[in-house]
């Protein structure tokens, strides 16, 4: 009656047998390595990454204009008191947004109308607060 084989022999055995299907599979690869189809295959992913590497540096290009643009925009803000948006696209847009000069219409007008004569004069008052904004 034969022995049954110990666990560590059964190890070593496998480790063999594996040894020599990664030998085969890297000759395998090799051969493959050399046919057209993976020749074609390494061309084309030779360019996905040169593309890649274009994508990058625009992207930082990119990166460094839209700073750029966010300091004009903070400053156009500061200057003008006005709001500029930048939406779908990279349109530009202007906003009126009327409760930050709401504040200096109302304190303008009440000043203007501590005046006895104020009745007579309003529409000229409206003309000359709008005029300032």
């Amino acid at each position: 009656m034969a022995q049954p084989m110990r666990k560590f022999e059964q190890e070593a055995i496998v480790n063999q047998i594996m040894k020599t299907i990664e030998t085969k599979f890297n000759k395998d690869m090799e051969a493959l390595e050399e046919t057209k189809s993976y020749k074609a295959i390494e061309a084309v992913n030779n360019d996905i990454i040169d593309i890649e590497d274009k994508i990058k540096i625009l992207e930082e290009e990119r990166n460094v204009l839209q700073s750029s643009r966010r300091e004009y925009i903070d400053a156009l803000k500061t200057k003008f008191d006005v709001e500029v948006y930048v939406e779908y696209r990279n349109k530009l847009s202007f906003r009126f947004n009327p409760w930050s000069v709401k504040k200096d219409v109302e304190d303008q007008l009440a000043i203007a109308l501590l005046s006895s004569e104020w009745k007579d004069n309003l529409p000229a008052i409206m003309e000359e607060i709008a005029n300032q904004f």
